[in-house]
């Protein structure tokens, strides 16, 4: 019975381990929203990052290289128009190596016109 608590135990242990050496989750960080700045971080030192931008139909990309640090910024040209209650924003950002991120600025609400 012990030797079979132990086994278990020691399974456990070693399916934690990977999981808490990953390290910190990737993410971005809103920097400004006109021009629109984001920042990312925990991102693989050196990894190339494709980060795209959607607001409403429309889409762009950039493709950035992190920092050994794995931060970069990636600063987007002005919205033509685009109207805040009608359209959300999504940036979105896939690492050669991996890393992942998505940052979502909700639709605000507006008053009825």
């Amino acid at each position: 019975m012990r030797t079979s608590l132990a086994t278990a135990a020691c399974a456990a242990l070693a399916l934690a381990v990977p999981a808490f050496a990953a390290g910190p989750i990737a993410a971005l960080r809103l920097v400004t929203t006109q021009p629109l700045v984001v920042r990312g971080v925990h991102f693989k030192g050196h990894e190339r990052v494709r980060v795209t931008e959607h607001m409403g139909t429309d889409k762009s990309s950039k493709l950035v290289r992190a920092s050994a640090a794995g931060t970069f910024k990636v600063t987007f040209a002005a919205p033509m128009a685009i109207d805040p209650c009608l359209e959300s924003v999504r940036v979105s950002a896939v690492g050669a190596r991996g890393s992942d991120a998505l940052l979502k600025l909700p639709q605000r609400a507006c008053p009825p016109a």
